[in-house]
């Protein structure tokens, strides 16, 4: 996941000549396979250079028992660069860079007008030409990313050609709802919560990208909040914003944990919101109560988390010979230890899920009771006005069922929902561990039948 933000920012160097082809990216992990440049270059059969500013960069990720050499070493391997990367490709497309790229954003994103000669159709004409380099009949899996035109411009080929894409700050990319309608990938989209692009002050980005968008509030606002620069990490791989706190998980094997991502955006909003009671004062009993349900709420959702991450480390073990386990891995993971881990997480989620969801009917609960003695309150204050004028005064001030009542019950409800949703995903990696090891022991049995 860290490696889109390197990628990302590395493809604006394409333009000035220096990412070289079958040389290491600045990710040293990866190889730059090809670059494309349309105010220089032509794309398959083209005549001549369409001149629309669209450049890009195709890197594939070094296999692991190749990391660490230096690139000389690599390039004396029969079938290089093919044979010594894995199956997944990446494109990073570069961003706003020059005067082209402005008439891209102000032609093809503000009036999202989608023409044969611009950038956007290129990007997707280059994607055509790598996919016939590395097809997907040879098991290569592609992928895309960028930042800002170049995160609209991912977005827009991930889409029409059915692959996943990371982003950053990445303007609309104008897509309409029949061509979002059948697409069964995944794209992700990172942005500063006070980036002019993505909020939608400027291409309405945040609106216009229907897929998972997640606002990061980072320390800092270089151009504008639009800048690649403001986005941190841990030394585990997350995101993390200026408060310290991870607001998106890594799946530990380069990709994204959504589950563990969606109960992180839950604890940040919770601990904002404490963070305004705090600055208002929590001693009234109202705040103080809220205040310790969203402490409480936040301990159990992080147990959640925790719990996801242990399973994540052992399917990392388990896939880190390509989807099966080496004789040194077998003998380095016991198999009781894995299930003893798997059962004690799974009780853990389990306990943890329990109790937020408990949080929150208590949540439901307690508003019905607030409103029904704040009702009897008000009455018993103004004796002198008949029921409906007490509630038109009341609803004159803002305070309604709906309001107190309904709508925030609405809110609760759909924690719940969401809650039981990743319930569900916890169980399907549960169960994709506990079957990893279930080979795993079929396999020690049949290596201790080999053996005797």
């Amino acid at each position: 996941m860290d490696q889109n933000l390197t990628l990302s920012g590395e493809v604006y160097d394409v333009e000035n000549g220096t990412v070289k082809v079958n040389e290491l990216s600045k990710d040293p992990n990866y190889i730059i396979l090809d670059t494309i440049d349309t105010n220089k270059n032509v794309i398959g059969n083209e005549k001549e250079p369409k001149e629309n500013s669209m450049q890009a960069m195709v890197v594939g990720e070094i296999k692991d028992e190749y990391k660490g050499r230096k690139i000389n070493q690599l390039k004396e391997i029969s079938g290089y660069p093919e044979s010594v990367i894995k199956k997944d490709i990446t494109i990073a497309y570069a961003g706003t860079n020059g005067w082209q790229d402005m008439k891209t954003d102000a032609r093809e994103i503000g009036l999202n007008d989608k023409h044969a000669n611009g950038a956007f159709q290129s990007a997707l004409n280059y994607a055509d030409i790598i996919e016939q380099r590395f097809p997907k009949s040879e098991g290569y899996i592609i992928a895309t990313t960028g930042h800002s035109l170049g995160g609209a411009e991912a977005i827009y080929v991930a889409v029409l050609k059915n692959y996943n894409a990371f982003t950053y700050g990445a303007a609309g990319s104008g897509l309409s709802d029949s061509q979002v309608k059948n697409y069964k990938g995944l794209i992700v989209n990172l942005y500063d919560t006070s980036d002019a692009v993505t909020s939608g002050f400027l291409t309405g980005g945040k609106h216009k990208i229907p897929f998972l968008s997640i606002g990061i509030d980072n320390a800092g606002w270089k151009l504008a909040g639009h800048s690649r620069d403001q986005f941190k990490l841990d030394k585990n791989g997350n995101y993390i914003d200026k408060y310290g706190d991870i607001a998106v998980y890594s799946d530990l094997n380069g990709g994204i944990s959504i589950e563990q991502t969606l109960l992180a955006q839950s604890i940040i909003a919770n601990k904002r919101e404490m963070r305004r009671l705090e600055l208002y004062g929590v001693q009234n009993s109202g705040s103080k109560g809220e205040y310790q349900r969203l402490k409480k709420e936040n301990e159990w959702l992080q147990m959640q988390i925790n719990s996801f991450t242990k399973l994540n480390k052992l399917r990392k073990k388990f896939t880190a010979s390509g989807g099966g386990l080496s004789g040194n891995e077998q003998i380095y993971l016991d198999d009781s230890q894995a299930l003893a881990i798997v059962k004690l997480a799974s009780s853990k989620f389990d306990m943890a899920m329990e109790n937020v969801i408990k949080i929150y009917k208590n949540g439901i609960s307690e508003l019905e009771q607030t409103w029904q003695e704040g009702l009897s309150r008000v009455r018993s204050s103004t004796p002198g006005l008949s029921h409906g004028e007490m509630m038109e005064a009341l609803q004159s001030a803002g305070c309604t069922e709906q309001t107190m009542v309904s709508a925030p019950t609405q809110e609760f409800q759909e924690k719940i929902s969401k809650a039981k949703q990743i319930g569900q995903k916890f169980d399907t990696l549960t169960k994709e561990i506990n079957g990893k090891i279930a080979e795993l022991v079929q396999r020690d049995k049949e290596l201790a039948r080999q053996l005797a």
